[in-house]
C-alpha cells in the first residue's frame, strides 16, 4: 500500500518528461532535415523553447529547490514560445500559397532575445521578485502571438492538420499554465506532453510533398487542354529567360502568373502536371543553372555573392538547392568544370 504513491509520482514524472524529450528530439531532427525550410526551422525551435519551458516545469514540481539558474532558463524559454508560434504558422502558411517569406520575420524575436540579455544583468538568483512578478506578462505575450497566428490562420482559411495542431497545442499549454491556480503546476508539462504526439502524428508521419493522386485531385475539376498548356509553358520559360525573373529571391507564384496574365491556380496547374515539379523546383532550376555560369566563369566570386546573384535568400539555401538538383555541392561543380576547360 505505502508504495503506490510513489509509482504514482514516478508515473506523473515520466509522463510530464515525456513531452520535453520527444520535443526536444524533434526538434534536432526538424533542424537537421536537408530542406532547410524556414517553416521546419521556426518548429524546430518552436518545440525546442516549449521542451525547456516544459522541462524546467517538470523538474520544478518534483524538486521545488533546483537552482535558480535553471528557473531563469525555462522563463527564459516561456518568452520565445508565442514568437515562435506566430512565425512557424506565417511561414508554413506561407510555404502553402507559394509565396516569399518577409525578410523582416527577425523583428519578431527582437524583443525576447533582448529581455533575454537583460536577464544576464538581473539573473534570477538575484532578483527572483522581478522574475516571479513578469511571469504572467510573458503569459500574455505569448498569448499576444496567439490571436496574431490565429489572425492569419483565419485569413489563410486552412484546415491543414499540420498548422492547426501547433496552434492549438500552444493554446492548450499556454491555457494550462494559465489555470495553475486552480489546478496543479504540472498541468502545463502534461499538456505539451499530449500536443507534441499530436505534432508528431501530423507531422513526421506526412509526407512532405502531395503525391501524385492528391494533385491530380486537386485539379480534378480544373482540366486544362493540351495546346493551352503547351501555350503556358511556352509563355512561363519565355518570361523567365527573357526577364530572368528567378533572380528576384522573393519571386512569388502571384508574380509569375501575372507576368503571363493567367491565374495562380492555372500556372501552379500546368507547372504541377506537365513538369512534375513545384513552383520552388521549378524557379530553383533556373537560379541553379544561372550559378553554374557564374561559378565556371566568374571564378572570383564567392559562393556568398553567387548564393545572391542567383536569386538565392541565403547561402545555405542555395547550397540545399544546389545539391537536390545537380547530385553535387556547388565547390565540387566549379572544380569539376573548371578542369574540363582548362582540359579542352
Amino acid at each position: 500500500m505505502s508504495t503506490l504513491p510513489v509509482i504514482s509520482s514516478q508515473f506523473l514524472f515520466l509522463f510530464s518528461a515525456l513531452g520535453a524529450v520527444n520535443g526536444g528530439l524533434l526538434a534536432v531532427y526538424l533542424f537537421t532535415r536537408r530542406t532547410h525550410r524556414l517553416a521546419n526551422c521556426m518548429l524546430g525551435a518552436l518545440l525546442l523553447a516549449i521542451s525547456v519551458r516544459t522541462g524546467k516545469s517538470t523538474f520544478y514540481y518534483f524538486n521545488p529547490d533546483i537552482s535558480a539558474e535553471f528557473l531563469q532558463i525555462g522563463l527564459s524559454a516561456c518568452l520565445l514560445i508565442g514568437p515562435l508560434t506566430y512565425l512557424y504558422l506565417h511561414c508554413h502558411l506561407a510555404d502553402m500559397a507559394q509565396k516569399a517569406v518577409s525578410r523582416r520575420w527577425q523583428w519578431h524575436l527582437v524583443l525576447p532575445v533582448l529581455v533575454i540579455t537583460l536577464g544576464l544583468v538581473f539573473p534570477f538568483s538575484s532578483y527572483p521578485s522581478i522574475w516571479r512578478d513578469s511571469i504572467l506578462g510573458m503569459h500574455i505575450y505569448w498569448a499576444s502571438y496567439l490571436l496574431l497566428a490565429g489572425w492569419e490562420l483565419r485569413e489563410a482559411r486552412t484546415r491543414a492538420a499540420q498548422p492547426l495542431s501547433v496552434y492549438f497545442g500552444s493554446f492548450l499549454i499556454l491555457a494550462a499554465y494559465l489555470s495553475t491556480p486552480l489546478t496543479s503546476y504540472i498541468v502545463g508539462a502534461l499538456s505539451f506532453t499530449f500536443s507534441i504526439h499530436l505534432t508528431i502524428l501530423t507531422f513526421v508521419l506526412r509526407a512532405d510533398h502531395k503525391p501524385d493522386s492528391a494533385r491530380k485531385e486537386r485539379y480534378q475539376n480544373s482540366k486544362l487542354g493540351e495546346e493551352e498548356a503547351k501555350a503556358l509553358l511556352t509563355a512561363l520559360n519565355q518570361v523567365m529567360d527573357e526577364h530572368q525573373l528567378y533572380l528576384n529571391p522573393n519571386l512569388s507564384l502571384a508574380q509569375l502568373a501575372k507576368k503571363v496574365g493567367n491565374l495562380q491556380t492555372t500556372v501552379s496547374q500546368v507547372i504541377n502536371e506537365r513538369l512534375n515539379k513545384s513552383f520552388n523546383h521549378y524557379v530553383n532550376e533556373y537560379r541553379i543553372q544561372h550559378a553554374k555560369h557564374l561559378l565556371v566563369n566568374e571564378s572570383h566570386l564567392n559562393m556568398d555573392l553567387i548564393a545572391e546573384r542567383s536569386g538565392f535568400n541565403s547561402k545555405s539555401t542555395f547550397f540545399a538547392a544546389f545539391k537536390k538538383i545537380s547530385k553535387q555541392t556547388p565547390a565540387s561543380y566549379r572544380a569539376t568544370s573548371g578542369a574540363e576547360s582548362q582540359a579542352s
